[in-house]
Protein backbone atom coordinates (compact mmCIF):
# COMPACT_ATOMS: atom_id res chain seq x y z
CA UNK A 1 0.00 0.00 0.00
CA UNK A 2 1.54 3.33 -0.90
CA UNK A 3 0.60 6.80 1.12
CA UNK A 4 1.96 9.83 0.53
CA UNK A 5 2.65 10.26 4.46
CA UNK A 6 2.83 7.82 7.35
CA UNK A 7 2.22 9.20 10.70
CA UNK A 8 3.12 6.65 13.39
CA UNK A 9 1.39 7.60 17.15
CA UNK A 10 -1.59 9.54 17.98
CA UNK A 11 -0.61 12.00 21.13
CA UNK A 12 -0.37 15.36 20.90
CA UNK A 13 2.56 15.68 18.79
CA UNK A 14 0.68 12.96 15.97
CA UNK A 15 -2.51 14.36 16.12
CA UNK A 16 -1.40 17.59 15.45
CA UNK A 17 0.13 16.40 12.31
CA UNK A 18 -2.25 15.06 10.92
CA UNK A 19 -5.04 17.85 11.77
CA UNK A 20 -2.67 20.33 10.25
CA UNK A 21 -1.20 18.52 7.20
CA UNK A 22 -4.79 17.24 6.36
CA UNK A 23 -6.36 20.83 6.59
CA UNK A 24 -3.32 22.12 4.32
CA UNK A 25 -3.01 19.13 1.10
CA UNK A 26 -6.83 17.59 2.14
CA UNK A 27 -7.53 14.89 -0.34
CA UNK A 28 -5.14 15.52 -2.94
CA UNK A 29 -2.26 13.62 -0.71
CA UNK A 30 -2.66 10.14 1.02
CA UNK A 31 -2.14 10.25 4.96
CA UNK A 32 -2.26 6.91 7.00
CA UNK A 33 -2.09 7.51 10.88
CA UNK A 34 -1.80 4.86 12.85
CA UNK A 35 -2.18 4.30 16.99
CA UNK A 36 -1.71 1.31 19.08
CA UNK A 37 -4.40 2.38 20.97
CA UNK A 38 -8.33 1.58 20.31
CA UNK A 39 -9.06 5.16 21.06
CA UNK A 40 -6.01 7.67 20.69
CA UNK A 41 -5.20 10.01 23.61
CA UNK A 42 -7.11 7.84 26.30
CA UNK A 43 -6.01 6.55 29.00
CA UNK A 44 -4.98 10.40 29.28
CA UNK A 45 -1.08 9.91 29.67
CA UNK A 46 -0.33 13.30 31.63
CA UNK A 47 -1.37 15.92 34.16
CA UNK A 48 -3.16 18.26 31.45
CA UNK A 49 -1.73 21.69 32.53
CA UNK A 50 -1.43 23.71 29.66
CA UNK A 51 -0.34 27.38 30.55
CA UNK A 52 -2.42 30.47 29.19
CA UNK A 53 -1.42 31.89 25.71
CA UNK A 54 -0.14 35.05 27.13
CA UNK A 55 2.14 32.89 29.48
CA UNK A 56 3.26 30.66 26.35
CA UNK A 57 3.87 33.88 24.68
CA UNK A 58 6.22 34.75 27.34
CA UNK A 59 7.50 31.30 27.12
CA UNK A 60 7.91 30.93 23.57
CA UNK A 61 8.41 34.42 22.03
CA UNK A 62 10.08 32.97 18.52
CA UNK A 63 6.54 30.89 18.20
CA UNK A 64 4.73 33.34 15.04
CA UNK A 65 1.48 34.48 16.48
CA UNK A 66 2.01 32.56 19.77
CA UNK A 67 -0.99 34.00 22.16
CA UNK A 68 -3.72 32.80 19.01
CA UNK A 69 -1.48 29.81 18.23
CA UNK A 70 -1.80 28.28 21.79
CA UNK A 71 -5.29 29.62 22.58
CA UNK A 72 -7.72 26.91 23.13
CA UNK A 73 -11.52 26.20 22.48
CA UNK A 74 -13.61 26.69 26.04
CA UNK A 75 -14.90 23.07 25.19
CA UNK A 76 -11.03 21.66 25.89
CA UNK A 77 -10.23 23.89 29.28
CA UNK A 78 -11.83 21.83 31.99
CA UNK A 79 -10.68 24.52 34.83
CA UNK A 80 -8.35 27.99 34.65
CA UNK A 81 -6.14 28.27 37.35
CA UNK A 82 -4.42 31.18 38.45
CA UNK A 83 -1.45 30.64 40.60
CA UNK A 84 1.41 27.76 41.04
CA UNK A 85 2.38 26.71 44.86
CA UNK A 86 5.81 25.31 45.56
CA UNK A 87 5.59 23.20 48.78
CA UNK A 88 9.04 22.96 50.28
CA UNK A 89 9.75 19.11 51.74
CA UNK A 90 8.99 21.30 55.53
CA UNK A 91 6.39 22.14 53.84
CA UNK A 92 6.83 25.78 53.18
CA UNK A 93 4.41 27.23 50.23
CA UNK A 94 5.59 29.47 48.05
CA UNK A 95 2.85 30.98 45.49
CA UNK A 96 3.09 32.37 42.34
CA UNK A 97 0.63 34.16 39.73
CA UNK A 98 0.91 32.37 36.62
CA UNK A 99 -2.44 31.52 34.67
CA UNK A 100 -3.23 28.29 32.66
CA UNK A 101 -5.86 25.87 32.72
CA UNK A 102 -6.21 22.16 32.97
CA UNK A 103 -7.75 19.99 29.42
CA UNK A 104 -9.71 17.77 28.15
CA UNK A 105 -6.38 16.83 26.57
CA UNK A 106 -8.56 13.33 25.47
CA UNK A 107 -11.19 15.35 23.77
CA UNK A 108 -8.75 17.32 22.31
CA UNK A 109 -7.02 14.59 20.84
CA UNK A 110 -9.96 12.77 19.49
CA UNK A 111 -11.43 15.89 17.40
CA UNK A 112 -7.74 16.84 15.99
CA UNK A 113 -7.92 13.07 14.94
CA UNK A 114 -12.07 13.51 13.73
CA UNK A 115 -10.48 16.88 12.00
CA UNK A 116 -7.76 14.92 9.67
CA UNK A 117 -10.23 12.32 9.04
CA UNK A 118 -12.93 14.83 7.68
CA UNK A 119 -10.21 16.01 5.50
CA UNK A 120 -9.41 12.51 3.63
CA UNK A 121 -7.05 11.63 5.81
CA UNK A 122 -6.85 7.57 6.67
CA UNK A 123 -6.71 6.86 10.77
CA UNK A 124 -5.87 2.98 11.73
CA UNK A 125 -6.69 2.35 15.66
CA UNK A 126 -5.17 -0.88 17.42
CA UNK A 127 -2.44 -1.13 14.83
CA UNK A 128 1.22 -1.22 15.29
CA UNK A 129 4.43 -0.66 13.28
CA UNK A 130 6.60 -3.79 13.71
CA UNK A 131 9.17 -3.37 11.45
CA UNK A 132 11.11 -1.26 9.37
CA UNK A 133 12.59 -2.10 5.90
CA UNK A 134 14.29 0.33 4.00
CA UNK A 135 11.62 2.41 3.71
CA UNK A 136 8.73 -0.03 3.93
CA UNK A 137 7.05 -0.12 7.05
CA UNK A 138 5.16 -3.45 8.59
CA UNK A 139 1.72 -2.60 10.40
CA UNK A 140 0.20 -5.49 12.67
CA UNK A 141 -3.67 -4.56 12.82
CA UNK A 142 -5.97 -6.17 15.65
CA UNK A 143 -6.83 -9.03 14.06
CA UNK A 144 -3.22 -9.61 13.45
CA UNK A 145 -3.25 -8.87 9.64
CA UNK A 146 -0.50 -7.28 8.45
CA UNK A 147 0.33 -4.59 6.19
CA UNK A 148 2.92 -3.48 4.07
CA UNK A 149 3.26 0.60 3.95
CA UNK A 150 5.21 2.11 1.55
CA UNK A 151 5.03 5.87 2.46
CA UNK A 152 6.84 8.72 0.52
CA UNK A 153 7.31 10.70 4.31
CA UNK A 154 7.44 8.72 7.61
CA UNK A 155 6.00 10.54 10.73
CA UNK A 156 7.75 9.16 14.40
CA UNK A 157 5.44 10.60 16.89
CA UNK A 158 5.51 7.33 18.98
CA UNK A 159 6.92 8.29 22.24
CA UNK A 160 9.81 8.02 24.47
CA UNK A 161 11.78 4.68 23.27
CA UNK A 162 10.15 5.20 19.75
CA UNK A 163 10.53 2.81 17.24
CA UNK A 164 10.80 5.11 14.11
CA UNK A 165 14.04 6.88 16.11
CA UNK A 166 15.94 3.45 16.42
CA UNK A 167 15.27 1.96 13.09
CA UNK A 168 16.37 5.38 11.28
CA UNK A 169 19.19 5.53 13.52
CA UNK A 170 18.20 9.11 15.44
CA UNK A 171 17.44 7.92 19.19
CA UNK A 172 19.96 8.62 21.26
CA UNK A 173 22.06 6.90 24.47
CA UNK A 174 20.79 8.96 27.42
CA UNK A 175 21.31 8.74 31.25
CA UNK A 176 18.91 7.19 33.39
CA UNK A 177 18.63 11.18 34.72
CA UNK A 178 16.98 12.05 31.34
CA UNK A 179 13.79 10.26 32.35
CA UNK A 180 10.96 10.38 35.06
CA UNK A 181 8.43 7.94 35.90
CA UNK A 182 5.64 9.00 36.27
CA UNK A 183 2.30 7.57 38.33
CA UNK A 184 -0.95 9.82 38.41
CA UNK A 185 -4.47 9.31 39.77
CA UNK A 186 -7.52 10.60 38.74
CA UNK A 187 -9.19 11.65 42.27
CA UNK A 188 -12.76 12.85 43.06
CA UNK A 189 -14.40 13.81 46.45
CA UNK A 190 -12.07 16.54 47.13
CA UNK A 191 -11.89 18.84 50.05
CA UNK A 192 -14.24 21.20 49.85
CA UNK A 193 -12.02 24.15 51.51
CA UNK A 194 -9.52 23.48 48.41
CA UNK A 195 -8.63 25.84 45.81
CA UNK A 196 -9.43 24.79 42.35
CA UNK A 197 -7.15 27.66 40.99
CA UNK A 198 -4.24 26.55 42.35
CA UNK A 199 -1.82 23.95 40.89
CA UNK A 200 1.01 22.39 43.74
CA UNK A 201 4.11 20.72 42.85
CA UNK A 202 5.65 18.56 45.93
CA UNK A 203 9.00 18.58 46.32
CA UNK A 204 10.98 15.99 48.63
CA UNK A 205 12.74 12.00 49.08
CA UNK A 206 9.57 11.01 50.27
CA UNK A 207 7.28 12.42 47.68
CA UNK A 208 9.01 12.90 44.40
CA UNK A 209 12.76 11.58 44.35
CA UNK A 210 14.64 13.50 41.54
CA UNK A 211 11.45 15.64 40.45
CA UNK A 212 8.48 16.62 41.66
CA UNK A 213 4.83 15.53 43.03
CA UNK A 214 1.79 17.47 42.38
CA UNK A 215 -2.17 18.10 42.47
CA UNK A 216 -3.85 19.75 39.51
CA UNK A 217 -7.71 20.56 39.69
CA UNK A 218 -9.65 19.62 37.50
CA UNK A 219 -12.79 21.16 38.54
CA UNK A 220 -14.43 21.59 42.28
CA UNK A 221 -14.28 17.96 42.91
CA UNK A 222 -11.46 16.35 40.77
CA UNK A 223 -8.14 16.28 40.45
CA UNK A 224 -5.00 14.68 38.75
CA UNK A 225 -2.77 13.55 41.35
CA UNK A 226 1.02 12.37 40.29
CA UNK A 227 4.31 12.01 41.58
CA UNK A 228 7.65 11.71 39.62
CA UNK A 229 10.57 9.79 40.47
CA UNK A 230 14.40 9.43 38.59
CA UNK A 231 16.00 6.63 38.89
CA UNK A 232 19.57 7.63 40.20
CA UNK A 233 18.12 9.51 43.07
CA UNK A 234 15.57 6.32 44.58
CA UNK A 235 16.67 5.27 47.59
CA UNK A 236 15.91 2.08 49.97
CA UNK A 237 12.79 0.72 48.56
CA UNK A 238 11.26 3.97 46.76
CA UNK A 239 9.86 3.74 43.64
CA UNK A 240 7.12 5.72 41.94
CA UNK A 241 4.11 3.96 43.69
CA UNK A 242 5.46 4.52 47.12
CA UNK A 243 6.21 8.08 46.36
CA UNK A 244 2.28 8.39 45.18
CA UNK A 245 1.03 6.74 48.09
CA UNK A 246 3.40 8.66 50.68
CA UNK A 247 1.66 12.24 48.67
CA UNK A 248 -1.80 11.03 49.22
CA UNK A 249 -1.88 9.68 52.78
CA UNK A 250 1.32 11.32 54.13
CA UNK A 251 2.11 14.32 52.87
CA UNK A 252 1.05 17.06 55.57
CA UNK A 253 -0.50 19.48 52.92
CA UNK A 254 -1.76 16.78 49.86
CA UNK A 255 -2.92 14.28 52.46
CA UNK A 256 -5.62 16.99 53.78
CA UNK A 257 -6.51 17.65 50.38
CA UNK A 258 -7.21 14.50 49.49
CA UNK A 259 -8.85 12.95 52.51
CA UNK A 260 -11.97 11.34 51.78
CA UNK A 261 -10.62 11.19 48.12
CA UNK A 262 -11.31 8.52 45.85
CA UNK A 263 -9.16 7.26 42.66
CA UNK A 264 -11.25 6.71 39.60
CA UNK A 265 -8.05 6.03 36.84
CA UNK A 266 -4.62 5.55 37.16
CA UNK A 267 -2.23 6.03 34.49
CA UNK A 268 1.98 5.66 34.32
CA UNK A 269 4.28 6.29 31.95
CA UNK A 270 7.69 7.55 31.46
CA UNK A 271 8.32 11.67 30.72
CA UNK A 272 12.17 12.73 29.03
CA UNK A 273 13.66 15.31 30.53
CA UNK A 274 17.16 15.62 28.76
CA UNK A 275 17.83 17.53 26.19
CA UNK A 276 15.91 17.29 22.39
CA UNK A 277 17.84 15.02 19.69
CA UNK A 278 20.39 16.59 17.96
CA UNK A 279 19.00 15.38 14.47
CA UNK A 280 15.57 15.36 13.85
CA UNK A 281 15.12 14.57 10.32
CA UNK A 282 16.56 11.01 8.36
CA UNK A 283 17.14 12.28 4.66
CA UNK A 284 17.47 8.80 3.98
CA UNK A 285 14.17 7.44 4.93
CA UNK A 286 12.36 10.92 3.84
CA UNK A 287 11.73 10.30 8.05
CA UNK A 288 11.35 13.21 11.04
CA UNK A 289 10.31 13.10 14.78
CA UNK A 290 7.80 14.62 17.17
CA UNK A 291 7.33 15.25 20.59
CA UNK A 292 8.51 12.62 22.61
CA UNK A 293 10.14 10.68 19.99
CA UNK A 294 12.24 13.72 19.77
CA UNK A 295 12.76 14.52 23.37
CA UNK A 296 10.86 18.03 22.57
CA UNK A 297 10.14 18.76 26.07
CA UNK A 298 10.20 21.50 28.86
CA UNK A 299 12.12 19.51 30.99
CA UNK A 300 12.54 21.69 34.17
CA UNK A 301 8.70 20.68 34.48
CA UNK A 302 7.94 18.13 32.08
CA UNK A 303 5.89 19.72 29.78
CA UNK A 304 5.12 18.71 26.62
CA UNK A 305 1.92 19.55 25.18
CA UNK A 306 3.33 22.90 24.09
CA UNK A 307 5.91 21.47 22.32
CA UNK A 308 4.34 18.58 20.95
CA UNK A 309 2.37 21.78 19.69
CA UNK A 310 4.88 23.55 17.53
CA UNK A 311 6.69 20.64 16.76
CA UNK A 312 3.67 19.10 15.02
CA UNK A 313 2.61 22.06 13.26
CA UNK A 314 5.76 22.82 11.83
CA UNK A 315 6.51 19.26 10.64
CA UNK A 316 2.64 19.48 9.15
CA UNK A 317 3.63 23.09 6.96
CA UNK A 318 7.10 21.57 5.94
CA UNK A 319 5.81 18.20 4.95
CA UNK A 320 2.99 19.67 2.85
CA UNK A 321 6.29 21.94 1.08
CA UNK A 322 8.29 19.33 0.62
CA UNK A 323 5.58 17.24 -0.72
CA UNK A 324 4.95 20.02 -3.42
CA UNK A 325 8.78 20.20 -3.96
CA UNK A 326 9.59 23.48 -2.34
CA UNK A 327 11.52 22.39 0.33
CA UNK A 328 14.00 19.63 1.86
CA UNK A 329 12.53 18.23 5.26
CA UNK A 330 15.74 19.08 6.80
CA UNK A 331 13.90 22.26 6.94
CA UNK A 332 11.43 20.74 9.58
CA UNK A 333 14.75 21.25 12.00
CA UNK A 334 15.65 24.78 10.92
CA UNK A 335 12.26 26.06 11.46
CA UNK A 336 11.48 23.95 14.88
CA UNK A 337 15.12 25.06 16.15
CA UNK A 338 14.01 28.83 15.38
CA UNK A 339 10.52 28.43 17.07
CA UNK A 340 11.23 26.88 20.47
CA UNK A 341 14.90 25.59 20.47
CA UNK A 342 16.17 28.20 23.26
CA UNK A 343 13.54 27.44 25.37
CA UNK A 344 14.02 23.97 25.62
CA UNK A 345 17.73 24.32 26.43
CA UNK A 346 17.08 26.66 28.98
CA UNK A 347 14.53 24.61 30.79
CA UNK A 348 17.06 21.58 30.74
CA UNK A 349 20.03 23.91 32.53
CA UNK A 350 17.66 24.82 35.36
CA UNK A 351 16.57 21.15 35.41
CA UNK A 352 20.50 20.34 35.67
CA UNK A 353 21.05 23.26 37.97
CA UNK A 354 19.22 22.64 40.51
CA UNK A 355 20.18 19.02 40.45
CA UNK A 356 23.43 20.49 41.23
CA UNK A 357 22.57 22.60 43.66
CA UNK A 358 20.11 20.00 45.59
CA UNK A 359 22.09 16.67 45.03
CA UNK A 360 18.53 15.06 45.83
CA UNK A 361 18.78 15.88 49.46
CA UNK A 362 15.78 17.29 51.38
CA UNK A 363 17.50 19.37 53.72
CA UNK A 364 19.56 21.16 50.57
CA UNK A 365 15.86 21.59 48.99
CA UNK A 366 14.41 23.27 51.88
CA UNK A 367 17.71 25.44 52.43
CA UNK A 368 17.16 26.95 48.94
CA UNK A 369 13.56 27.26 49.53
CA UNK A 370 13.67 29.05 52.24
CA UNK A 371 15.56 31.36 50.87
CA UNK A 372 13.23 32.24 47.72
CA UNK A 373 9.85 34.18 47.15
CA UNK A 374 7.38 34.43 45.08
CA UNK A 375 9.19 36.59 42.29
CA UNK A 376 12.25 34.05 42.42
CA UNK A 377 9.38 31.38 42.08
CA UNK A 378 7.99 32.44 39.31
CA UNK A 379 10.72 33.25 37.47
CA UNK A 380 11.51 29.33 37.75
CA UNK A 381 8.33 28.87 36.06
CA UNK A 382 9.53 30.95 32.97
CA UNK A 383 12.32 28.92 33.07
CA UNK A 384 15.16 31.67 34.32
CA UNK A 385 17.09 30.91 37.52
CA UNK A 386 16.76 33.34 40.32
CA UNK A 387 19.45 36.12 40.56
CA UNK A 388 20.28 34.85 44.21
CA UNK A 389 20.58 31.62 43.28
CA UNK A 390 22.66 32.85 40.37
CA UNK A 391 24.80 34.37 43.23
CA UNK A 392 25.05 31.23 44.77
CA UNK A 393 26.03 28.78 42.23
CA UNK A 394 29.72 29.11 42.47
CA UNK A 395 29.48 28.49 46.10
CA UNK A 396 27.21 25.51 45.96
CA UNK A 397 29.80 22.94 46.24
CA UNK A 398 30.70 24.59 50.33
CA UNK A 399 27.11 25.17 50.64
CA UNK A 400 26.43 21.62 50.23
CA UNK A 401 29.05 20.38 52.51
CA UNK A 402 27.71 22.97 54.91
CA UNK A 403 24.41 21.58 54.08
CA UNK A 404 24.13 18.50 55.58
Amino acid sequence: MDVNVLIIGLGPAGATVLSKLAQIVGSEKSILAIDHRAKPGFPVQCGEFMPSPEEMASLMPAVPNSREFFAFDEQYISQRTKTISFVSPQGKVIQTPFEGYSLHRGKWITDLIETGKKKGAEVWTSACAVNMENTRITIVQSDKTQIQINPQVIVGADGVNSKIAQWIGLNEKRSDKDYVIVKQHVMTNIDTDYDPTDIQMFFGDKYSPGAYSWIIPKNNNTVNVGAGVRIPMLRGKMNVSKALTNLIEEHPTASQILKGARIDKTIAGVVPVGLPFQNTVDVKSQSLLVGDAASQIVSSVGGGIPPSMVAGSIAATTIADFLDGTCSLTEYQTRWWKSMLNVLIKSYKLRQFFDKISSGRDSRIQWYMNRLKSGDINKVVHCAVPWKVTLAYPFVRYLNWIIT
